[in-house]
């Protein structure tokens, strides 16, 4: 007869290993940067060699925000010092620019 386990004690590991992925500190330094205002309007997407894509509501946002790159890396940085983000990337919804 099969040994039955608690889906919690197969599930724990993945998620253990999820939790420390550079891509997830990345999603959780951009919150603890922007702030509530930007993060409604913004959701992190990708980490890719360092670069964070961030999907934003409209063009008028990503522009802003690629205006204030430097000073929302250095939040990062500040908030996370081995922070994996290196530049930023602001895409609109359903666009690629």
């Amino acid at each position: 007869m099969a040994e039955f386990k608690r889906i919690g004690d197969i599930l724990r590991p993945a998620l253990e290993q999820l939790a420390s992925s550079d891509e997830v500190r990345a999603y959780g330094d951009w919150w603890a940067a922007v702030g509530e205002q930007v993060a409604a309007v913004t959701s992190p997407r990708r980490l890719v060699r360092g670069t964070l894509t961030v999907e934003c509501e409209s063009s008028v946002w990503a522009q802003e925000l690629t205006f204030l790159s430097g000073e929302l890396l250095a939040k990062m940085a500040a908030a996370d010092p081995s922070t994996p983000v290196k530049r930023l990337r602001f895409i609109t919804r359903g666009g690629s620019s």
